[in-house]
C-alpha cells in the first residue's frame, strides 16, 4: 500500500447527496450542513451545481459569505455559462465534469474523441485563467474505453490546467481490484497529478472501493454523510473517516464524536431515515440484546464492539428482548432500580421471552415492571 500522508476527504453532501431523487436542501438547510461539516473539521466541501436554478446560486454564494476553514468549490459542466456561474459565486474552485465512459461520450454527447479532449483542455484553461483551483471530473471512468482513457489522461497531463483529476464510478460497476488497478495507472500518466476516488453503491462497494483507491496512492476522497446520493448513493463520510483511523491508522484530525449529531442533521433535512444499523451512525449500532454478547460486553465491551460508542457521539444500550440472558436481565432490573431474588430472576427471564414473541420486538421497560411485579 502507498498511502499518502495528505489524504483529504471532500464532502460533496450538497451536491451529489441532494442528486438523490425527492432530496431537496433549501439555502438555509445548506448553509447549516455546510457549517456542521466545517466544524466537524472537513477540509474540502462541494456546495453544488450553481447553473441546476438560482436557489443553488444563492445557496453557494450564502456559504461563501460564512467565510469557513474549508476550501470551496461548485460543479460546473464542461460549457463556459457554467463556469462563469461558479465564479460569479465567489468560490476558491470548481469542479469541472465531463465523461469519458463510452456509453456517455456516445449516446450523451455523440462526440468524437477530438472534440472531447479539445474542450477539457479549453474549460480547464479557462477556469485556470480566472484563478480558480480546477478538478478535473471525467466521470464513468471506469467504463471508459482504455486506450482512450490513457490518451485523455495523457492529454491532461502534458497540456491541461488541473489540480486534481477524479476517478470516477458513476454507476458502481468496479470492484477494489479494478479500482485499485485504474488508480496504478492513472498515476503512471498523470504523474505528480493527485487523484480523488469518488465512486456509486450500486454494489454495496462504495466504501471498499474508496479505500482501495487510497491504498493504490488516491490522495483525495469523495463522499457524503450517510451515503446519500444519486440511486443507491455514495461512499459514506463518516465510514471512511472512521475506517482511515481504525484500519489504517491516518486522524484526520476530525472532531469525530460529532458524526451522529451531523448524521442526524442531514436525516432530517433530507428526509431520508437511516437504517438502524447503518455502520457508525445507525441509531441500533451499539444497542445490544443477545444474552451471549451482552454477558462479554458487560465484563469487556471490545468483546462486542470494534470502538467506543462515545467516538463517534454515540451511546450503549442494553435492552431486553427474546433474545436476553439472565446477566441482561440482571443488569437492566438494576439499571431500573429493581431487586428480585435468584428464583425470581428464572420466572421473570422465562416471562420475558414470551412477551417479546407477543410482542414481535423488545420488551419495554414499562412491561419489564409488570412481568417483575407479577414474579414478586
Amino acid at each position: 500500500m502507498k498511502i499518502s500522508k495528505h489524504i483529504v476527504v471532500t464532502d460533496c453532501t450538497l451536491r451529489d447527496g441532494e442528486q438523490q431523487a425527492g432530496i431537496v436542501f433549501t439555502k438555509n438547510d445548506k448553509v447549516e450542513i455546510a457549517r456542521k461539516l466545517d466544524e466537524l473539521g472537513i477540509r474540502e466541501i462541494e456546495l453544488g451545481m450553481p447553473s441546476v436554478s438560482e436557489e443553488d446560486t444563492e445557496a453557494v454564494k450564502a456559504i461563501v459569505k460564512e467565510k469557513l476553514n474549508a476550501r470551496l468549490y461548485a460543479l460546473a459542466r464542461a460549457t463556459r455559462p457554467d463556469i462563469d456561474k461558479v465564479i460569479d459565486c465567489g468560490v476558491s474552485g470548481v469542479q469541472i465534469s465531463l465523461p469519458i465512459g463510452y456509453l456517455q461520450v456516445k449516446y450523451k454527447l455523440d462526440w468524437d474523441e477530438d472534440r472531447v479532449k479539445k474542450t477539457v483542455l479549453e474549460m480547464t484553461d479557462y477556469a485556470k485563467s480566472h484563478g480558480l483551483w480546477v478538478n478535473l471530473s471525467p466521470y464513468d471512468t471506469t467504463r471508459a474505453e482504455p486506450k482512450f482513457m490513457k490518451r485523455f489522461l495523457s492529454t491532461i497531463a502534458k497540456d491541461g490546467h488541473v489540480d486534481r483529476v477524479r476517478l470516477v464510478d458513476t454507476v458502481g460497476s468496479a470492484g477494489p481490484w479494478a479500482i485499485r488497478y485504474l488508480v496504478h495507472e492513472m498515476r503512471k500518466i498523470l504523474k505528480r497529478i493527485p487523484i480523488e476516488v469518488h465512486v456509486h453503491n450500486d454494489l454495496g462497494l462504495a466504501t471498499a472501493n474508496t479505500l482501495a483507491g487510497i491504498e493504490a496512492g488516491a490522495q483525495a476522497a469523495s463522499t457524503t454523510i450517510n451515503g446519500i446520493g444519486e440511486r443507491v448513493g455514495n461512499t459514506s463520510t463518516e465510514e471512511v473517516l472512521m475506517a482511515l483511523r481504525l484500519l489504517y491508522g491516518v486522524d484526520m484530525g476530525i472532531k469525530y464524536d460529532r458524526l451522529y449529531e451531523l448524521s442526524r442533521l442531514v436525516e432530517r433535512l433530507s428526509g431520508i431515515k437511516m437504517q438502524i444499523n447503518k455502520p457508525i451512525v445507525g441509531t441500533g449500532i451499539f444497542t445490544h440484546e443477545s444474552g451471549i454478547s451482552v454477558d462479554g460486553i458487560l465484563q469487556m465491551p471490545f468483546t462486542g464492539e470494534l470502538y467506543s460508542p462515545e467516538l463517534v457521539g454515540q451511546t450503549r444500550k442494553i435492552v431486553i428482548g427474546k433474545k436476553s440472558g439472565r446477566h441482561s436481565i440482571e443488569f437492566k432490573l438494576k439499571e431500573m432500580g429493581l431487586n428480585v431474588t435468584e428464583s425470581q430472576l428464572g420466572a421473570i427471564l422465562t416471562k420475558v421471552k414470551k412477551q417479546a414473541i407477543n410482542n414481535k420486538g423488545l420488551v419495554s421497560d414499562e412491561q419489564l415492571r409488570t412481568i417483575v411485579a407479577q414474579c414478586s
